[in-house]
């Protein structure tokens, strides 16, 4: 059998020196190959800047070229305009209107006495009445009874109503608080005709005071009274009289 085979036997005294030589072998292969490839290894292939640059700035310039000329024009104008037509109309114009307001203020002297009459109103509600005087005979004198005593032409046992007199206790007529609210103040002369048993059968407003709440107060009021009345030959007669009201706020 061993002389009819083909080949030589290998040695196989040193096994491993035959793995050593291949190891060699393929390091220096692939120490080759990567040697070639990178000395061969192609440029790298940059994009073309050049031309997307142009591209982008004929874009802005298209759009940048109106403005691009302007800006050698405008910082001369603004700079003229806006001074001078702002400041002259913003300080004229507020300086004036503000003057002719406070001229109303002063033509108002009411409210001061309005403010007075609500602090004097608790004081002024019991001891501010008014005061009633009654006139004389020869300011009264009018109607029947007065022309009959001059008639007789006796001046004994003559004389006119009498209206003030502790023994009638009239009550004073009260003072509205609406009026005292508002400074209401003024005079009320009354014609009053007085009965013979001392009543008041009229009272008339004479003079009014300007407030009707004022004179219509001292109307009710006197209607109410006691009087003293006329007499004509030491006899009680119906006769005129004129009553007259105050009213006065006291501070």
């Amino acid at each position: 059998m061993e002389a009819c085979s083909p080949r030589p036997p290998l040695p196989t005294a040193h096994p491993g020196s035959a793995r050593l030589a291949c190891l060699a072998i393929a390091v220096v292969l692939h120490l080759a190959a990567f040697w070639w490839l990178y000395e061969h290894q192609p440029a790298p292939i940059t994009p073309p800047l050049p031309l997307t640059l142009s591209a982008r700035w004929v874009g802005e310039a298209s759009a940048n070229d109106a403005p691009a000329k302007a800006p050698a024009a405008t910082p001369a104008p603004p700079v003229v305009k806006k001074p001078v037509p702002v400041q002259k109309k913003v300080v004229k114009k507020p300086v004036k209107k503000p003057i002719p307001k406070p001229a109303p203020r002063v033509p108002a002297p009411p409210t001061p006495k309005a403010t007075q009459v609500a602090r004097a109103e608790p004081v002024a509600a019991p001891s501010a009445p008014a005061t009633p005087v009654a006139a004389n005979a020869q300011q009264g004198g009018s109607g029947t009874a007065p022309v009959k005593s001059r008639q007789s032409g006796s001046g004994a046992g003559s004389s006119a109503p009498i209206a003030r007199d502790a023994r009638l206790n009239n009550p004073e007529p009260p003072y509205p608080y609406e009026s005292r609210r508002r400074g209401e103040e003024g005079r009320v002369i009354l014609n009053v005709l007085v009965a013979a048993d001392g009543t008041a059968s009229s009272v008339e407003v004479d003079k009014g005071s300007g407030y009707r709440r004022l004179d219509m107060t001292a109307r009710k009021t006197v209607s109410r009274w006691r009087f003293i009345p006329a007499k004509q030959n030491n006899a009680a007669v119906e006769a005129w009289a004129k009553v007259t009201i105050i009213f006065k706020l006291r501070a």
